[in-house]
């Protein structure tokens, strides 16, 4: 066999372990010696991606010991774009017959490839060259996980870039097959199928996966890193982390944990991008919100750096999903619950006929736009962000006394226009009153709203938009017609949602939580979901209405809507994961429809029933500890927080109470220091 195949080889087994011992370039037997005597204990690879910090830059490390005798130094040659950028040197210093080093070297997240060079340099002045590293570079880590459409390959998605990386394999069987311990190798991405597979290979990040590098290559200038996990044809149970041996390479997660950590980039993933959904439009479609915050928790615990999750509502098609409209139903609603996930809509993708499953090349390429745009609002710098999200329904109400006509209004963005009929279907007949279709008679879209106008009065009480498979009265998968915003993006399917006979009221409620609240910055620790319930101001103050909305850290504000309220004057109660129950002032607040008004419990004592907050620094916060919501801080919430404290539990928990991710001491005390001073709700 050629020197250089058996010297390749054992170069790409020695560099798989975390220490190395280096024998490059051994010309002779003494050569071989020396660099025998050199082991490296930290070392950078060939084509090896680091995440960059807040300063766009990312440390290159060099370490390790010479244990032989008679050098003198160690020093460090960078090249950026193959021209000599920057040298270094370190005095070797013996103790025992051993001379430790560390030399490391910044990297800008830009498009330049760094190559190093180190060596090793004797007390004659011979230099020996003992490591070198070629094609270093730095920018944004993203991984993908789902089912095949989070990674399936196309042969016309030939594009190849070097700043465009990956790291492991997709096993074969679509990613099924156990993994191979040793396959942790860097590469370029790809998304062309592997020896005439799909969904499988080395570097395969899916066709919108490359495509979507390439966009920010093109727009952002810096490379970027994507790990892609996905299953074919797995549900999300199938997902799920196995707790007794997270790197189980049988399991789905397991694999993608394992090919993250090897990478070393696991605490630098930006954003988790999710595509999955199809395989539980069965039954377990009951089951996937409970599902999905066991695979958050995992998330959080072992990527804890990551900022968004981007989560696919599915569309019609593949495998039984005659459930498929209630299971994107709890897809649509868990933006509700987790204030990291922004919503992709895939209603209306080009080219999704070829199999009612998966997409033509040039609809995975519209999935990488639409995705581009979201990711750039979120983490780069976008010129236009009107409509680049999906419309998301916001309330639906009956505009006249006869109840024939009900207006939509829609979140991020307002729908374009009435689509024209199309495949010999009418968009009338998708909207379902009660469950039932033939009730609209068009669609008029009037300002922000669009009307649907029916044909009869109705007293329905909820409204789905799409079928769950297939059209009316047929066993063939619904490919359109559509509605879409003026980017064309497809708005996202609704299930029941409840119609009212009054127009939406806004509340823009300011509240900071006493945990989470930072003095220093004024800010809260994380994004979190509150809920608000508008009370009648009137014994027995019974619940008129309730709205989530995720309250933000920097503005601590959130944008609550009312959808079945008249106007007068109710009681504001703030509910939150493990905060006091705290309600506005006496007499309440005047709420009307069709109008927004502003509450911000943080500017006094007075804005909240019987002063029941807490100063911390400038704002007034509403206590924090009761974890088990029964409006009591007591002994129980504090025995619920020793405990998970005690075990060193971490994750998105009611007993984080400083949104921390982690339970500790910290959350203790400020339970404990509540309990003894009897806070609880104070009520009208």
């Amino acid at each position: 066999m050629n020197i250089r195949i058996l010297f390749f080889i054992f170069l790409s087994s020695t560099f798989l372990n975390n220490t190395s011992y280096i024998s490059l370039f051994a010309a002779d037997k003494n050569q071989t010696d020396i660099n025998e005597m050199v082991v490296f204990t930290q070392s950078p690879r060939n084509l090896q991606f680091f995440a960059r910090d807040f300063q766009d830059s990312a440390v290159v490390p060099f370490a390790g010991n010479v244990s032989s005798s008679g050098f003198d130094s160690i020093y460090l040659e960078v090249y950026r774009n193959n021209f000599l950028w920057n040298r270094k040197s370190l005095k070797l210093t013996y103790s025992s017959g051993n001379a430790p080093f560390s030399l490391s070297q910044k990297i800008h997240a830009e498009l330049s490839e760094y190559y190093f060079k180190l060596y090793i340099k004797d007390n004659t002045g011979s230099t020996i060259l003992i490591k070198n590293a070629d094609s270093i570079v730095c920018g944004d880590v993203y991984i993908i996980s789902g089912q095949s459409n989070s990674h399936n390959t196309n042969d016309t998605a030939t594009y190849k870039n070097e700043f465009c990386r990956s790291f492991g394999v997709q096993t074969s069987n679509g990613n099924g097959d156990v993994y191979n311990p040793a396959d942790t190798n860097w590469g370029i991405s790809r998304a062309a199928s592997w020896l005439g597979s799909h969904w499988t290979g080395p570097y395969n990040v899916g066709v919108w996966g490359l495509y979507l590098q390439k966009r920010i290559i093109d727009s952002i200038q810096i490379p970027t890193c994507i790990i892609n996990g996905g299953r074919r044809g797995s549900t999300i149970e199938a997902n799920l982390r196995n707790n007794s041996n997270q790197t189980d390479l049988s399991s789905v997660y397991g694999k993608l944990l394992y090919r993250v950590i090897k990478s070393g980039l696991a605490e630098n993933i930006r954003a988790i991008f999710w595509y999955q959904g199809e395989s539980n439009g069965d039954a377990s479609w009951m089951n996937y919100e409970s599902n999905f915050r066991t695979l958050y928790a995992s998330w959080k615990e072992n990527y804890p750096g990551f900022e968004k999750i981007f989560l696919f509502q599915v569309r019609q098609g593949c495998n039984g999903n005659l459930n498929g409209g209630l299971l994107r139903e709890v897809q649509r609603q868990l933006i509700q619950k987790f204030p990291e996930i922004e919503l992709i809509s895939t209603m209306g993708i080009q080219g999704h006929g070829i199999d009612n499953c998966h997409y033509g090349f040039q609809g995975y390429i519209e999935i990488s736009v639409n995705l581009y745009r979201q990711v750039a609002k979120n983490f780069y710098t976008i010129s236009n962000i009107t409509d680049i999200s999906p419309p998301n329904i916001k309330a639906a109400y009956y505009t006249t006394a006869a109840k024939n006509e009900i207006a939509l209004i829609f979140n991020n963005s307002s729908i374009a226009s009435w689509p024209a009929d199309t495949l010999n279907q009418r968009m009338k007949d998708y909207f379902y009153l009660n469950g039932a279709f033939g009730n609209v008679s068009t669609g008029i879209i009037s300002g922000s709203l669009l009307k649907l106008q029916l044909i009869n009065s109705s007293s329905a009480v909820k409204l789905t938009y799409l079928p769950s498979k297939y059209y009316n009265g047929t066993t063939v998968t619904y490919e359109g017609p559509f509605i879409r915003n003026s980017r064309r993006i497809g708005a996202l399917s609704f299930v029941d949602f409840p119609i009212t006979n009054y127009p939406p009221s806004v509340l823009n409620l300011t509240i900071a939580a006493e945990g989470y609240y930072n003095t220093d910055l004024n800010t809260l620790n994380i994004k979190d979901t509150l809920t608000v319930l508008l009370r009648n101001n009137f014994f027995p103050y019974q619940i008129r209405d309730s709205s989530k909305a995720v309250i933000d850290s920097v503005t601590l504000t959130g944008s609550f809507t009312f959808t079945n309220v008249p106007a007068g004057f109710y009681y504001i109660a703030a509910k939150s994961r493990n905060g006091i129950e705290t309600w506005s002032s006496a007499g309440g607040t005047g709420i009307n429809p069709n109008s927004s008004v502003d509450y911000d419990f943080t500017a006094s004592p007075l804005k909240a029933f019987g002063n029941n907050m807490m100063l911390k620094g400038s704002r007034y916060c509403i206590y924090s500890g009761d974890v088990n919501q029964d409006r009591f801080i007591d002994l129980t919430d504090v025995t619920n927080v020793y405990n998970d404290a005690n075990n060193f539990l971490t994750g998105y928990l009611k007993t984080d109470l400083t949104g921390d991710h982690i339970v500790d001491l910290t959350d203790l005390t400020i339970t404990y220091n509540n309990s003894t001073n009897f806070v609880n709700s104070v009520l009208p």
